[in-house]
């Protein structure tokens, strides 16, 4: 029946809030909300539910929730009988704009972010803004995050639309949302179409901030720094690192610190060098024991430059760490 063919995985709080949407397909199972749920042994739980359910090949696996949902769904989905459709529902403004498009799916390890993964493009992804009202301060503003680096990271004019609808944005106005969803999923399907498997250096622009971003998760257990959080700070210390290299003036940096700021969003890392170097290592990107890093550029997109020595991004790193604001803020500005 429909019913045994598919399967849904939620967190917690997803399956409370729009569980009842799905009517009687079936009931989700459940992972711990975040990061804590995009392990390895959560996905081998999801092959459980999937194998009690006796979901086969013809099979569908929806994922209802954030980025860490669709994360952890979408390779059980990919990996179960080498692969079964996926459908993503994402709920959260990280995973509208980011995370359910365009395949990347994956767990982490105690020794980085997203090191186990396959790409399992979902054959529909529904995105709906209304989902976004019951969201969480803290939660929107990850999502924040990457909406500012498609706007650092591929269309300086997004960013100035961003800069001057910021306010709106904060107050949720749903035509705004749509707006910033629409753009910033366009961005990502049109990038991710000329590099599907992040072969060719294109795909690896939209990781901008997001090597440093994902050591400050690692180094601090994926409990002290929240992914969104982890990619503004990162993009302070590359947008640092450009105007080094000459690719930026001060003025950018000035312009990014204002918007994550407006946003409740940190600008500086705050955990030592020398913790976070070994997670620089292994990021995914690398290639050859090659450190390869994702680069603003002024009036263009950014690029991937395999030319970025340690000494000269740890100068950029400790300078942003003794200049920025670390503490991350509630959507009134208040201290988290």
């Amino acid at each position: 029946s429909p019913a045994d063919s598919c399967a849904v995985v939620a967190d917690e709080m997803t399956a409370s809030l729009f569980g009842g949407s799905l009517g009687s397909v079936c009931q989700p199972f459940l992972l711990p909300r975040g990061e804590e749920g995009k392990t390895l042994s959560s996905v081998a739980k999801i092959y459980s539910f999937l194998g009690e359910h006796s979901v086969d090949r013809s099979g569908t696996l929806l994922a209802l929730g954030g980025g860490a949902v669709g994360d952890a769904a979408g390779f059980a989905a990919a990996t179960w009988l080498r692969g079964i459709r996926l459908v993503q529902c994402p709920t959260t403004l990280l995973a509208q704009v980011d995370s359910s498009i365009g395949g990347k799916t994956g767990v982490n390890l105690p020794e980085g972010k997203n090191l186990v993964g396959a790409f399992h493009p979902a054959e529909w992804v529904f995105a709906d803004i209304d989902c976004l009202a019951s969201q969480k301060d803290e939660d929107f503003r990850q999502g924040l995050a990457e909406v500012v680096k498609y706007g650092a990271g591929e269309d300086w004019g997004f960013f100035s639309w961003l800069e001057e609808n910021a306010l709106g944005i904060l107050r949720r106005s749903p035509s705004l949302l749509e707006e910033v969803v629409g753009r910033c999923a366009g961005m990502k399907l049109a990038v991710a179409a000329r590099d599907e498997r992040e072969r060719r250096g294109v795909r690896a622009r939209l990781n901008l901030g997001h090597t440093v971003g994902h050591a400050l998760e690692a180094a601090g257990g994926y409990e002290t720094w929240k992914h969104g959080d982890g990619v503004a700070a990162g993009m302070m210390v590359v947008f640092r690192l450009a105007c080094r290299l000459g690719e930026l003036d001060e003025g950018h940096i000035t312009r990014l610190e204002r918007l994550l700021k407006s946003f409740g969003l940190p600008t500086r890392p705050d955990r030592p060098w020398n913790e976070i170097v070994p997670f620089l290592l292994r990021d995914k990107k690398n290639l050859r024991g090659s450190l390869r890093l994702v680069i603003p550029r002024r009036g263009t997109s950014c690029e991937l430059r395999r030319d970025i020595s340690l000494p000269l991004l740890r100068e950029a790193y400790e300078k942003t760490a003794l200049k920025g604001e670390g503490t991350p803020c509630a959507l009134d500005g208040k201290p988290l």
